[in-house]
């Protein structure tokens, strides 16, 4: 698997873990409403892949939302520097060759 198919998987994970936090935070006003999480895994080849899955309810759920949120944004922004250097990369190594 290449840089760039590993990086996009990451960000892909991150955005899911994102919408999932922001639709917990949207329903928690709602009660008993379910909260959800993601669950990631390592693929074989390289990358990530997330699934959504139940999360356990608990008073300190938003709390957990919103730290989840941050680490997410954090997550996809690495990757999004990983991806933007590995097209500079190959644009260096293509000029150079040419």
């Amino acid at each position: 698997m290449s840089l760039t198919s590993i990086s996009s998987s990451g960000m892909q994970v991150a955005a899911m873990r994102q919408d999932v936090a922001a639709g917990n935070i949207a329903r928690s006003v709602v009660p008993g409403a379910p909260r959800q999480g993601v669950a990631a895994s390592t693929l074989p080849d390289g990358g990530v892949s997330g699934s959504v899955v139940a999360a356990p309810a608990g008073e300190d759920g938003m709390v957990t939302d919103l730290v989840d949120s941050l680490s997410a944004r954090n997550d996809f922004q690495a990757n999004a520097a990983v991806l933007a250097r590995s097209d500079q990369m190959l644009g260096s190594l293509l000029d150079d060759w040419a």
